[in-house]
């Protein structure tokens, strides 16, 4: 019997003009290494479409088995494949804040509130310290609340009733910081979040989640309970034994809905899953404005996307002078969300899954809204290495299909450095502008009233003198620059960077490259903006200011 097995979507058919065969063998190879490595019981894999994809799975393939008993298929079992439902943990955070969101948006609620105002059983929190605020519902969602991380026990949770919830609240929590002042992972949190859709709605968290995002976006392979589900494709958990081998994989028993299902209550599907993570990416597209409000706003959805709590990252190893270079990445919390910005691939937006049992993560690259989901039916299964690895696949097999998403200059930004052009090229007697006279109509159109008080004009056109000298440069190094050519740095901002002439025009650089001319140009911050500052630079090979001959 073999171990593994693969299989495609159907949108697959079509794939390999969008995803190359070698990226999608790759990914399975991933998927099919974990399983053989005796990492995970089983494994399923999708590669979500992007922005400007129709198809919602580019490809998707699955290994290993829905169950195993003594390292083997069990009775009336099935291999994985990519309509095999399985839980998700806490990617269902997503979910609740969506929901919670919702609220606020219809005026519910605020997310400033504290959560006692709405959740009975909260009234009986203390606060940390005496100057303490109380928790509030934003600190719960970004993990600001300071609430003690509680994995494993929060795991073991699920099923535990409102009744037994309110009576461990009674008690009080522990906490490890005093609310707002830093990161600490909560699912007890959560559970306090899922109570208050239930109280809001007067419906459990549960069928409003169901009834607001799950049945209007056709996830109909998602709930929180078993029952409805098709019990054939649902992958048993399994937990690892002290083993090496296959039989380290022993079934894990199946829990209850209850207040601690709102941290990571539910079931799903791959495509399910690629369907929310389209639904939530979708708040970054191009057209997100044009695209439809009525389930929960783009604004909200970008929101949960955006870092509201830094967490820790360890810092490089220390170089030999005794210093670390800094750290690989930047990563912390939205609402529901972790936000990361990576050297290699830009900013992603992720969440993992861990219980008892199985193993997820969906990832998707902010600029491109493409993705990867996995799911796993093992503990500490490698579904987060799989995804990443997978779209660092991507990458390097189709770069053009994450591309990082260039700024837009503004309409007036460019009018305003075709002007800035006409000026610079008249005051070093270059081009058809080249009398004062209309120099000085030009600045007095663009310039900011701060422009000529930080630098006179007749200094302005000095310092261009200079870093054109320094940069190897005649006056006719402008002739060609077009305000449609520059680099945009943002709606506000552009600008021009001009090589500087080779051999003996380059003075005192060194062989390893030539010096440039930088220009910058920023407006100013009103909607009709005028050129608030326009600077000249000549810079070395090394891009650092030249700033002798």
């Amino acid at each position: 019997m073999p171990l593994t097995t693969s299989s495609h979507s159907p949108a697959s058919v079509d794939s390999a003009a969008v995803l190359p065969d070698e990226a999608i063998s790759q990914i399975d190879r991933l998927a099919r290494d974990a399983v053989e490595g005796d990492r995970t019981a089983g494994v399923i894999w999708a590669v979500v479409g992007g922005h400007d994809h129709e198809t919602p799975v580019l490809a998707a393939g699955a290994a290993g088995e829905r169950r195993l008993v003594d390292g083997e298929r069990a009775p009336g079992s099935a291999p994985m494949d990519p309509a095999t439902i399985s839980r998700i943990a806490s990617m269902t955070k997503s979910f609740t804040t969506a929901a919670v969101l919702r609220l606020r948006d219809e005026g519910r609620v605020r997310l400033d509130d504290p959560i006692s105002r709405h959740v009975p059983e909260a009234a009986h929190l203390d606060p940390v310290t005496p100057d303490s605020p109380a928790i509030t519902v934003r600190d719960l969602l970004s993990m600001s609340a300071g609430l003690v991380t509680d994995n494993p026990w929060g795991d073991r949770q699920e099923a535990m009733t409102r009744e037994e919830f309110a009576t461990m609240l009674a008690g009080g929590l522990g906490h490890v910081h005093a609310p707002g002042t830093g990161f600490e992972y909560s699912n007890t949190g959560f559970a306090l979040l899922g109570r208050l859709i239930d109280e809001l709605t007067g419906t459990p968290y549960d069928q409003y989640i169901a009834e607001t995002f799950l049945r209007p976006l056709g996830m109909e392979d998602t709930a929180f309970s078993r029952e409805g589900l098709d019990a054939t494709r649902i992958a048993t958990g399994h937990r690892l034994a002290d083993r090496e081998d296959r039989t380290r994989f022993e079934p894990v028993d199946f829990d209850s809905p209850g207040v601690f299902g709102a941290m990571a209550g539910l079931y799903s599907t791959v495509s399910d899953v690629a369907t929310w993570v389209r639904f939530l990416a979708a708040a970054n597209a191009p057209d997100a404005a044009d695209r439809d409000q009525s389930l929960l706003r783009t604004s909200s959805r970008r929101e949960m996307q955006q870092l509201h709590r830094l967490q820790d990252t360890p810092a490089l190893p220390a170089g030999p002078d005794g210093a670390s270079p800094g750290f690989t990445h930047v990563r912390g919390y939205g609402f529901g969300l972790v936000v990361e910005r990576c050297p290699d691939l830009g900013e992603i937006v992720s969440h993992s899954g861990g219980y008892p049992g199985y193993g997820s993560f969906m990832v998707w690259h902010r600029d491109s809204g493409l993705g990867v989901v996995v799911l796993a039916n093992s503990k500490y299964a490698p579904a987060t290495r799989i995804a990443m690895d997978a779209l660092r696949v991507i990458d390097a097999q189709a770069p053009h299909l994450l591309p990082a998403r260039l700024p837009t200059a503004a309409p007036r930004t460019l009018e305003a450095a075709a002007a800035a052009l006409d000026w610079l090229r008249a005051g070093i007697g270059a081009g058809p502008t080249s009398d004062d006279g209309r120099a000085d109509d030009i600045a007095d159109a663009w310039f900011a009233d701060n422009m000529d008080l930080d630098i006179s004009r007749e200094e302005r056109r000095r310092r261009l003198a200079t870093a054109l000298q320094r940069a190897g440069l005649g006056a006719g190094a402008l002739e060609d620059l077009r305000a449609e050519d520059a680099e945009v740095l943002s709606r506000a901002s552009v600008r021009w960077t001009v090589p500087g002439a080779a051999g003996d025009d380059a003075v005192g650089d060194d062989s390893a490259g030539r010096r440039r001319l930088r220009i910058t140009l920023l407006m100013d911050p009103r909607a009709e903006a005028l050129i608030q500052s326009l600077d000249t630079l000549a810079l070395d090979s090394t891009g650092s200011p030249v700033t002798a001959g």
